[in-house]
Order: C-alpha cells, then structure tokens, then sequence
C-alpha cells in the first residue's frame, strides 16, 4: 500500500468534501478521491459549449445548511448566493402565475383565478412552514436506531417526540396528512382554481417519481420549504459562478485544512482485512491505507460493488437490493445568443419573469399523466419543465455580453425505455420534443438557440453516478427516510462493517444540495474515532 491517511472519502461531492473538512478540523489526515477530473460531483459548473458556462446537473441553491456555511468559512472561499426572486408558473393556454413575494401584487395575480385562494394560500404555507420545521429541525441529528439503541438514541427520538407534541391538534394532522397522505388529497382540501392548483402540484415534481395520488409523496413539499439563503427562509437562488462555487469553495476550504484531493482517481473496491475496513484499491491499481473510509457514493454501488456483499449479512443484501432509485430526471442545458421572450408576458428588456424560476406545466392532471407515460416506458410528451435563466442575474456564465444561459429540469423521463429502445439512441428525438414544447411558451427560442447539452436518467448515471438518473441517490418515500435510510443497519452513517461509513445522499437527511448527511456522517466517525 502507498500513503496512509486516518480517512479516505471516496467521492468530491458536496457532501463528501463537508465530511472532508469536518474530519480535518477534527484532527484526522484526510484523502479524497474523486474519479472525474473535476470536484463537485452534481454540484459543479462546466463549460458545456464554447463561452457558455452552467451548473449543468443541480442547478438551484436552498438547502445548503447555514451551520455549513458557516463552518466552513465558505463565503470567504468565493460561495456567493443570488436571490430568484420571483416564480412563475406557465400553460400552453397562456394563462400564468407571476409570483414575486409582494402581498398586493401577489393578492392580486392569484385573484385572476380564484377569490379565496390567495389567503389558502398563505394558510398552507404557514402549515408548511410549521411541519418543515420539525422536519428540518432533525436534518443535523443522527436518527436514532429503531431498536437496540443506547441513550442518545432515545434523546434522539424523544427530540422529536417532543417537537411534535409542540403542534396543536390541526398541525398534528397536517404532519400526519404530509407525512402519509397523497398530495391530490392536500390539494383539493386547500384549494378551489385549477391554476393554482397545478402550481401546488409542481412543488412534489424536481426530487420525485410520484403521481398524485400516492401516499407520502407530499413530503417533497416539506423537503423544499425548509431552505433559506442569507437568512431568508423558503428562498431559492442560484451561485455566482455556478453551482461548482459551492464545492470549489469547500475544496478549498478543505486543503487549507490539509485534506489531500486527488481527482481522475476513481476507486475499485473497499479493502477489507480483518472484518475492518483498512483502505482502498484505486482502478489504476494503487493502494491506498486508512482505517476508515467515508462512502459519498450511492449505498447500493459502496456497499454491493466497492465493498462487496462477502462482507455483510445475507438479509442486509437482500434488503439493499430493494432500496428504491430512480427520480425520472433529465436535464437541459441552453446556451442562447439572447434573451429568451414568453409568449404569455411580452416585452423586450430583461422583466421580473426572467429573474424567476419558471415551471411549464398544464394542470395537476399534467403530472399524473408524465407520471403514467414515464412509469409505461415512455418519456412524458409533453413533459413538465423547471427552469431558471441564471445568466440574467450572474454575468460571469457567458463570455459574450447579451448572450445567456438556460438550466431545464424535465420530467418524467424513465431511466428504462419500453420496446428495447435505448437513450443513446432516443436522446435526439426526445430532445427535439423537448425544445418543440418549450418553443410554445417561448416564441424566440430557436433563433437564439445556439447549442444545448441533454443528459438523460442514464447519462445523469454513467456522468455523475446518480444510480437509475436518482437525483436523490434513493427515493424521498416515508419507508426510506430518517431511521430506514437506506436501511437500519446503516442509517447511523455507520455500516455493518466497521471503519465504512457512508456519509452521501443515500443517508439522512436524503437528497439535495444540503451537506447535513456529510456534516452528520462526520460527527458519527469522529465521535467513534476518539
């Protein structure tokens, strides 16, 4: 074996490079070891045609945890969030929803539809807001051990215990309706017009593989509304420079704590001797020493493939296997030579539907039916479309002045295609289906169309690997969160075999650009190092 290190993260991204630094401040000599050439993992920024520049997979900036920043001293190391200020949500009819916070002209904007719904609105997202809470206050804690746990366990669960007994009666029920009901269900209690309607509805969609009517696809909208940016809570924004400004920041904050980065270094199997983990063996051959090593990449590939099912319990396997993955995710990336016009809003200059992430969807029946065409095989014509166009805001994605950048996240697309059709091979059609929708709402796009970038759930896959296209690294589904994620045995950051941890988003608190299951894992191996 060559260097020896206390750890070894397998994986740059941006959890495993907040595992990396929480373990280096923790004393500990660090290595990790990324395979691509490039730190960042699904967080990064690339140039995907010449002078065009984008985050091209994760693309918004929420989640990430404040404590992060903070400890991490990222903003000193060039992390600089950009506030959206507005959302606004689009049909083929031409009718729209342009939401930028204000009361009256929101009031006024939901008032063209319904007459109530404006203030069920701001009801619901109370509710939200108080059940988001309680969600998020457990995303920085270890889950206690469904059974066989020892005090801090019980802590754990009395914690939480504790918060939702803090909910009157209504908030009880509405974490119980969230945690367990079906989004069309919440949907139809709050709300009267079709159009907001289908606005709710696309809240489940970016992390999700759900229709409507499936129980505990609600907590999507939980997951989303416990973000902020500079302290503002629900925000959404993007990152100057890319979302790669996160995790360049944090690499950087990472070597100037001694933590070694080694990229193009893609590891082949976990060492094991002993019953303990006691390194890793790269693909070029190279072996490398440590007592632990902190798995960012998905469970199923750590602990099946990189470690291997030799070492674990038969039923662990069997139960592993079963993890579920896949989010029906495809992601476009534009680069334009200006600035896009929406049929349904005109004007020239750079408006406020600019400065806004933007949702193409029909109606909550949209949704359902995208769900059904991806769940046959086929991808969802039309498709749903989140996008932003972040280059209105951050100048430094383009090298030409007026020229610009669109980030499209569409779905449901499945990762498996019926009649033995292959993305490879259907990724031009699917994409020609893509941009003709799109062209409905956005008149101007194929004249200033320049070049695009399409990765499918199999790109999204063999690129960045996110098992089946899984944005999430696992489903966001009741049975496979908290204290089941990704399974008993491992939802401590813990594995079954000592000195392996898993520390990516196939551990609490799931998916998304939030560092909490890095930060978390890193608690976990410090506290069992000393």
């Amino acid at each position: 074996m060559t260097a020896a290190y206390d750890a070894i993260v397998i994986g740059a991204g941006h959890n495993g490079l907040t595992t990396a630094n929480y373990l280096a401040r923790g004393g500990l000599k660090v290595c990790v070891l990324e395979r691509r050439h490039v730190v960042g993992g699904a967080a990064v920024s690339e140039e995907f045609h010449p002078g065009f520049r984008n985050s091209v997979a994760s693309y918004v900036v929420s989640l990430l945890r404040p404590e992060v920043v903070r400890d991490l001293e990222l903003q000193r190391y060039g992390y600089e969030p950009l506030l959206l200020r507005n959302s606004l949500y689009l049909d083929s009819r031409g009718d729209y929803l342009l939401l930028n916070g204000d009361e009256a002209h929101d009031r006024a904007e939901f008032g063209r539809y319904s007459a109530r719904d404006y203030d069920a609105y701001l009801a619901f997202e109370e509710s939200v807001d108080v059940v988001g809470e309680l969600l998020a206050s457990q995303w920085l804690r270890e889950p206690p051990k469904l059974h066989g746990g020892g005090i801090g366990d019980l802590l754990s669960a009395l914690r939480l215990g504790l918060g939702a007994r803090r909910l009157d009666a209504d908030q009880r029920w509405r974490l119980m309706q969230f945690f367990l009901g079906a989004p069309e269900t919440i949907i139809d209690r709050w709300f009267e017009s079709d159009k907001v309607k289908a606005m709710v509805a696309a809240h489940i969609m970016p992390a999700n593989f759900a229709p409507l009517s499936q129980p505990g696809a609600s907590l999507a909208m939980l997951h989303h509304a416990v973000g902020e940016i500079d302290g503002r809570k629900g925000a959404w924004g993007i990152v100057r420079g890319g979302m790669g400004g996160i995790t360049s920041a944090m690499a950087a904050s990472a070597r100037d704590k001694g933590v070694e980065i080694r990229t193009q270094a893609p590891v082949q199997r976990i060492l094991v001797a002993r019953g303990k983990v006691c390194g890793v063996r790269l693909e070029s051959g190279e072996e490398i020493s440590a007592p632990l090593v902190a798995a960012n990449t998905e469970p199923k590939r750590t602990l099946l493939e990189f470690l291997g099912e030799e070492h674990l319990p038969e039923a662990f396997v069997r139960d592993l296997r079963a993890f579920r993955q896949e989010s029906a995710s495809l992601r476009i990336n534009l680069a334009l030579s200006d600035l896009p016009r929406f049929a349904a809003l005109g004007g020239e200059g750079p408006g406020p539907e600019h400065e806004a992430t933007i949702t193409f969807i029909e109606s909550k029946e949209h949704l359902d039916a995208a769900y059904r065409s991806a769940r046959a095989g086929q991808p969802a014509s039309p498709p749903i479309i989140e996008a932003v166009i972040p280059s209105v805001i951050d100048d430094t994605l383009t090298d030409i002045e007026g020229t610009h950048v669109m980030s499209m996240l569409c779905k449901y697309m499945p990762y498996d295609l019926t009649d033995g059709q292959h993305w490879d091979k259907e990724k031009p059609r699917v994409l020609e289906d893509v941009l003709s929708w799109a062209e409905r709402f956005i008149p101007n796009l194929r004249q200033v169309l320049v070049a695009t970038q399409c990765l499918t759930p199999l790109d999204l896959e063999r690129d960045f690997g996110l098992p089946r296209g899984d944005i999430c690294h696992g489903r966001m589904e009741p049975d496979q969160l908290f204290s089941m994620r990704p399974h008993p045995d491992a939802a401590q950051y813990a594995t079954p075999v000592p000195g392996l941890y898993l520390c990516g988003s196939g551990s609490h608190p799931g998916g998304g650009v939030t560092g909490a299951p890095g930060y978390n894992a890193a608690r976990r191996i410090l506290k069992d190092w000393r």
